[in-house]
């Protein structure tokens, strides 16, 4: 896996080369109703991860959220990971949140969040790439 690290005022990204050659990228989102917030992308341009491609990164989402938590709230295990897969996601592009979180409430203020979210785009208020699945 090679990496390379950047950054400028809005966010910070790292490059990551997958075993199979394809790239991924790490990179902090700066948000105000979730602080601490990094997603690992796989970009759109790449068509979408083999199985092989999605093992990795789920491993490497796990891997940098343990780093991430032990530098930034001091303890490896304070993170939470989410993946949606294509039915449920808002965007389109394959992708892993990384949470940061500090205690239950921290925790508890996501679920809020997401659920705000997720109850907008529901209801057509917010913008949502999922397919329709009829029941």
């Amino acid at each position: 896996m090679k990496q390379q690290v950047f950054g400028n005022s809005s966010e910070d990204k790292a490059n990551i080369t997958l075993a199979s050659g394809n790239n991924c990228r790490l990179i902090r989102v700066r948000r105000d109703l979730i602080p601490n917030y990094h997603l690992l992308v796989f970009p759109k341009s790449q068509g979408e991860p083999s199985k092989e491609e999605v093992s990795e990164m789920v491993s490497l989402g796990i891997e940098h959220a343990r780093s991430i938590a032990e530098s930034i709230v001091g303890d490896p295990e304070a993170y939470t990971l989410l993946y949606s897969g294509y039915s449920a996601r808002r965007e389109k592009g394959w992708h892993i949140h990384i949470v940061l979180l500090g205690n239950r409430w921290r925790k508890a203020w996501l679920y809020l969040v997401l659920a705000g979210k997720n109850i907008l785009q529901a209801t057509g208020f917010r913008k949502d790439d999922a397919p329709r699945i009829s029941q």
